[in-house]
């Protein structure tokens, strides 16, 4: 089978790429025109193309059985004009151009955050999606509801994934992140701890996309991706700490409070041009429980984790540590 691949030098993309190769995958790789690259070798092409451009798509996807769309605005300080132009837009013409090529089975990358960071609450994936002014997620949900409206009219053989916070190897947000966080001694516990982590290792989200390639009773459904056995997050800091050999965080700040004081430090980052020490956002997946239900995908697809969060955090901290990144 060929495959189309948007979005193929990210994070996650690197890691889809990787995977779908050892399945025996042919594979193009979409890559922004003055975008360097490393993906390449046996099995893979690259073409050159940007999804805000629908011209610059054209032709590209000819000859692929199937696309893998993730690329997106992602990432702190994106505006709503931006993600609408990639995640509304881009789409679209993504979309567009794939079944103009032929292409209908389609397997969209979307986030948890369309259901609009609800916690307390069972959230499986017929949850109604809600909008909160948040550029990312809003404009998530307006792509799927273009990839949707294409594939009620037949158009689209089309597969929704919604993960969590994805972390592993190559990730430059949210481990990072927390490392630095955690080496300067300022980390605090948002709200009491006890909450449970929402991550999903990269690879697991890879052997995912691997088992929807091949599995035609995945199209047209849409499936929450999680590890349902993570720990809590203030066990998951003590892993983190433990393996850095920083002083373990104890001190905890009030859920509310911390999204005032993350609101504060976005204003002054933005004032001075630098990226906060914390986000609402940050704030928002951290400090409240949310239970993302993944029974649809054990149940129908027999997926399950395979990477236990313990052990994939400690090695991808040792290496973080190991090559000096935090330093």
């Amino acid at each position: 089978m060929k495959v189309f691949v948007t979005g193929a030098t990210g994070f996650v993309g690197r890691s889809i790429v990787k995977r779908l190769l050892m399945e025996g995958y042919e594979i193009t790789a979409l890559v922004l025109p003055t975008e360097p690259t490393s993906i390449g070798g046996q099995g893979v092409k690259i073409v050159r193309g940007d999804i805000t451009e629908l011209s610059s798509l054209k032709g590209k996807m000819k000859g692929n059985d199937a696309l893998v769309h993730l690329a997106g605005a992602v990432g702190y300080g994106q505006t709503m004009d931006t993600c609408m132009r990639i995640n509304r837009n881009g789409t679209y013409n993504v979309a567009r151009e794939a079944i103009d090529s032929g292409i209908r089975r389609f397997i969209h990358f979307s986030s948890v955050s369309v259901y609009g960071r609800i916690p307390n609450i069972p959230i499986i994936e017929e949850q109604p999606l809600r909008k909160i002014r948040d550029p990312y997620g809003d404009t998530k949900i307006d792509a799927e509801n273009i990839l949707k409206e294409f594939a009620d009219k037949g158009r689209l053989s089309l597969t929704i994934v919604r993960p969590t916070v994805i972390y592993g190897p190559g990730d430059d947000k949210f481990l990072p992140k927390l490392v630095e966080n955690l080496r300067s001694g300022k980390a605090r516990i948002i709200g009491s701890g006890k909450n449970t982590v929402d991550l999903i290792h990269v690879n697991d989200v890879a052997d995912f996309i691997a088992i929807l390639l091949k599995n035609e009773r995945s199209i047209g459904q849409v499936y929450n991706l999680t590890n349902p056995d993570n720990p809590s997050w203030k066990d998951f800091l003590f892993i983190v700490a433990s393996v850095m050999g920083v002083p373990i965080p104890e001190k905890r700040i009030p859920y509310s409070l911390a999204l005032v004081l993350a609101g504060m430090m976005e204003f002054f980052a933005f004032l001075r041009g630098k990226e906060p020490k914390l986000t609402r956002y940050s704030v928002r997946v951290v400090g409240r429980q949310y239970h993302y239900v993944t029974d649809k995908a054990s149940r129908e697809l027999d997926f399950r984790p395979r990477i236990d969060l313990v052990e994939g955090i400690r090695k991808c901290v040792a290496e973080y540590v190991g090559q000096k990144m935090w330093v």
